[in-house]
């Protein structure tokens, strides 16, 4: 019976250190994200506080990132630049786009930062974005 428990602890402790996670922000993995650009629709919101818990107005240069890419939290703070009509605006991710709304790439922007882009009258716009 001893030799059998050792067995199973020995192969539990082995298929363990297989199994461990690897962190998603590693060097590699956030560089990697940094180099691809991302197609998807841009809308635009007025004020609010989104899910990175920061107010912010109509006047910053800000997005809200479809839940996907979002992850959670994870995208606060960092910075996006958008393309869209042969403009670009650089702007921080401060808020997560509900499902229903931001598909996977899709941008929702602040009015300052959609009008970058296209005259609020447009509502809707084909974007690319990177981080930065």
């Amino acid at each position: 019976m001893t030799v059998i428990f050792k067995f199973v602890i020995l192969a539990a402790t082995a298929l363990g250190a297989f199994a461990a996670p690897v962190s998603p922000s590693t060097p590699e993995t956030v560089s990697a994200a940094a180099a691809n650009t991302f197609q998807g629709r841009g809308t635009w919101f007025t004020d609010s506080v989104g899910s990175c818990g920061t107010p912010f107005n109509t006047n910053d240069l800000i997005v809200a990132m479809n839940g996907e890419q979002m992850g959670g939290t994870a995208q606060c703070g960092r910075k996006v630049l958008i393309s869209a009509n042969g403009k670009s605006v650089e702007a921080t991710v401060v808020d997560t786009c509900p499902s229903q709304f931001c598909a996977f790439g899709a941008l929702d922007l602040s009015q300052a930062a959609f009008k970058q882009l296209a005259p609020l009258s447009q509502g809707v716009i084909q974007l690319s974005w990177k981080f930065v």
